[in-house]
């Protein structure tokens, strides 16, 4: 009994050494004065940037890329030209997306807590469309595919943690398509040629 409590001790002190080993990308929104705010991440795997800010209609009011890859980014950010109402910082950083909720009012700046989602992964080959994603939201996801901004096809891949799917693209013609994966207010789009 002695033994299995060790091996399950040790077991354990590994896996949570493992997690504090590959710490993950995090973002703040810390409010320093009333329409300003700090937005910082950091994260050890340096990657490229974008930091952008959207209305609750979803149109983007700010937007930053960085020019290289990046371990850290610190701003202030000036909120006096957003209007009261609800606000999304987002920060894509290599294959993660990470958002908060910002509720600007006359009194105060309320910042909600950091979501995390993962871009999915893609493969085209041999008439074979290949989909892996991560879908800690658990909300339905849906794969549509465009040819010249216009609908061809879509396809509803449920709403499992994990999604693997393999899609036939053998009757659509040759060319260039547009394929996008939507869950959760996220699209990722990807072009695959035929």
């Amino acid at each position: 009994m002695k033994t299995k409590n060790l091996l399950l001790t040790i077991l354990a002190m590994f896996v949570v050494a493992t997690a504090f080993a590959v710490q993950l990308p995090a973002m703040n929104v810390i409010p320093v004065q009333d329409d300003k705010a700090l937005i910082a991440f950091e994260t050890l795997s340096p990657a490229n940037f974008e930091l952008l800010i959207k209305n609750d209609r979803g149109e983007i009011l700010f937007s930053k890329k960085s020019d290289s890859p990046v371990q850290e980014f610190r701003t202030v950010f000036d909120l006096k030209f957003l209007e009261n109402g609800n606000y999304k910082v987002c920060l894509c950083h290599g294959n993660c997306r990470l958002a908060r909720e910002i509720t600007i009012s006359d009194t105060h700046l309320a910042v909600g807590s950091e979501t995390r989602a993962y871009c999915p992964y893609y493969a085209f080959e041999d008439n074979l469309l290949k989909v892996s994603y991560l879908n800690n939201f658990q909300k339905n996801v849906f794969l549509n595919i465009y040819r010249d901004g216009k609908f061809v096809t879509g396809k509803k891949l449920g709403k499992e943690v994990f999604i693997q799917k393999a899609l036939d693209l053998s009757k659509l013609e040759k060319g260039t398509y547009e394929v996008v994966l939507s869950n959760n207010n996220n699209d990722y789009e990807f072009i695959v040629k035929k």
